[in-house]
């Protein structure tokens, strides 16, 4: 054996070395999915909504929304030179009549749900792009392995044109095409590698972890029957975004008759408790002996009530009703695009599952025949019967066959995902 074949099965010893610790205990979708649904941001985000939402909503509930105005006035008669006293106090409060209360509650309660309804859109897109960058990575192992079991054959190639051309038994330029594909055969290796590292960044990106080194995933076979066609009409009604847009419209119309209901006047109710200290200055009696020098006075003590009711002439709560019929039209006319638009993607989503599965269910028996005709080629080249030509067809092809198929399970699972997201069906392969 000479110093090529030496080296590349050290560099593929090395690269099983790597990971066997990560690959004790590898990743699977549910748990990838969990684990993202439990420490992704974009999971706080939604969470932090409903909770906005929630607040709201505990405030919309009150029934006496307006404070109360308490006013006092005081009087000392000594500052003008005079023996009087006056002070006053009000109390006034606005009470709304109208019963406004109760559609304002109703439309911040549609307003809970659209959050939830959209935290549950987010968590299925969540979802899906976990289960996409899993596909990534499971893909990327299987290049992987595809790639050393590859560049292990090109090391076999290599040494046995070596050990032929110390013989006399085969040229020059053989040897070099075999050292010029192990050498490709290590860059790819090395790409995948690379290729691999990024994976598992993004991967760890949606499952909130702070490293991505130690992420290794499952990789089940993929039996891929061709699905049935399911009923799309339901599958519209069943999504979370069209149960937001409804509940979009049920807020809308509820805050439209909160303003209608506080068209009605609302009025004040008021007390007032007063105490006043009253003179008669001298000279004020007249017609009477010695009248200029009488002075007497007396105390008064008085409680008022009083309700003052506004004339709705002027505020008729017209541009907040404007705005509210504005949100309704909108939210009606974004309904009807919503359902568009989940329609479309229903179409497209499950055009694509089927393609895929169908596309997977092609390429079914490559894998076995990977596995054997590798087997073949090693042994024909160990036996040195095939020349540099029919070598390098041989390799290629499988390498080819190997990615075709890969990529057919990658497709298949990214395919399923979207579907699963806007279905909310599961469906096992």
């Amino acid at each position: 054996m000479n110093r090529y074949c030496v080296c590349t099965r050290l560099a593929v010893a090395l690269a099983f070395m790597t990971t066997p610790a990560a690959a004790q205990q590898p990743l699977t979708l549910p748990d990838a999915q969990a684990e993202a649904r439990a420490h992704a941001p974009e999971t706080g985000e939604l969470d932090a909504a409903v909770r906005a939402a929630e607040a709201l909503a505990a405030q919309a509930r009150r029934r006496f929304r307006q404070d109360p105005i308490v006013s006092a006035g005081y009087f000392n008669g000594a500052l003008i030179g005079r023996d009087e006293t006056a002070a006053n106090i009000d109390v006034t409060l606005p009470v709304d009549l109208s019963g406004s209360w109760k559609p304002r509650s109703a439309s911040s309660e549609a307003d809970v749900r659209r959050s939830g309804f959209d935290r549950e859109n987010g968590l299925l897109a969540l979802d899906e792009q976990v289960a996409i960058a899993f596909a990534d990575v499971a893909l990327q192992q299987r290049r992987i392995a595809r790639e050393e079991r590859l560049a292990s054959l090109y090391a076999i190639a290599s040494d046995a044109v070596h050990r032929q051309l110390d013989v006399g038994q085969a040229a020059q330029f053989d040897a070099d095409s075999a050292d010029l594909d192990l050498a490709g055969a290590r860059v790819s290796l090395a790409q995948a590698r690379g290729d691999l590292a990024q994976a598992r960044g993004r991967l760890a990106r949606l499952l909130g972890r702070a490293s991505s080194e130690d992420i290794v995933v499952t990789d089940p076979s993929e039996p891929a029957p061709i699905p049935e066609r399911p009923n799309l009409d339901a599958l519209v009604e069943r999504d979370p975004r069209v149960h937001a847009a409804l509940a979009e419209i049920e807020a809308a119309t509820f805050e439209r008759q909160t303003f209608e209901r506080l068209v009605t006047p609302m009025p004040t109710f008021g007390v007032a408790s007063g105490y006043n200290r009253r003179e008669i200055p001298a000279g004020s009696f007249r017609g009477v002996p010695f009248a200029n020098s009488l002075s007497t006075n007396w105390s008064d003590r008085d409680v008022v009530f009083n309700v003052s009711v506004p004339i709705p002439f002027f505020d008729r709560q017209l541009e907040p009703r404007a705005r509210a019929t504005g949100r309704l039209l909108t939210a009606e006319a974004r309904a009807r695009t919503v359902r568009a638009d989940v329609r479309a993607e229903l179409e497209s989503a499950w055009a694509g599952f089927d393609s895929a599965a169908r596309a997977l269910q092609a390429v079914a028996d490559t894998p076995s025949l990977i596995v054997r005709d590798a087997g073949f080629v090693e042994q024909a080249v160990r036996a040195g019967q095939f020349d540099t030509l029919t070598r390098a067809l041989a390799l290629r092809r499988l390498e080819e066959a190997g990615v075709r198929a890969d990529t057919a399970v990658r497709d298949l699972r990214a395919a399923r995902a979207a579907w699963i997201r806007r279905s909310r069906v599961f469906q096992q392969p």
